[in-house]
């Protein structure tokens, strides 16, 4: 699964961007090993936020991305939301999200496990969209009309939302499905 986090290389062609990718991850690497401190900052949240009113968004489909799996999910392995109230909390917890963090860090194994929700209007067009990463640096990406914002998430708003859904999917590990 791809993911962005805050990558100000993105107009780059991707071979530009792996190069650079490379030489970021080789001067942390680098710096650690010198006992140099690698700086992390986070800028406020701005940009446009999930919308809450009931009369935008009908439905919540939320589809997992399991560890491991080249390509999506199919949507046969869904959860369906309608009832206002959940989808509300749901978006609660997208918008009460930090923004990503940029700079130079590491990231643990990223297996591809996440969780992708699509809020969608009574005519069933998907108005927002966030795609969140359960492994490696986390991170949510939300797209809304077209724009793309990137926001920090980790496990357990991930496991919030799992428990307003009544889902279980294990979005971490690799496994049979």
């Amino acid at each position: 699964m791809k993911r962005r986090l805050a990558d100000p290389l993105a107009p780059l062609v991707p071979v530009a961007r792996v190069t650079a990718v490379g030489l970021v991850a080789a001067a942390a690497t680098l710096a650690a090993t010198q006992g140099l401190t690698t700086q992390v900052s986070s800028q406020p949240a701005t940009g446009p936020t999930l919308s809450l009113a009931s009369t935008a968004i009908a439905k919540l489909v939320a589809i997992p991305d399991y560890p491991g799996q080249s390509g999506r999910s199919s949507t046969s392995t869904s959860a369906t939301v309608t009832d206002q109230t959940e989808i509300d909390r749901v978006a609660t917890l997208i918008n009460a999200l930090p923004p990503a963090p940029t700079g130079i860090f590491n990231c643990p194994m990223d297996t591809g496990g996440g969780l992708t929700l699509k809020f969608e209007s009574s005519s069933g067009t998907v108005v927002e969209q966030a795609v969140m990463a359960a492994t490696g640096c986390g991170g949510t990406l939300i797209t809304i009309a077209g724009k793309r914002m990137d926001r920090a998430s980790g496990d357990d708003t991930i496991q919030q939302i799992q428990h307003i859904l009544g889902t279980n999917w294990q979005l971490r590990l690799p496994m049979s499905h």
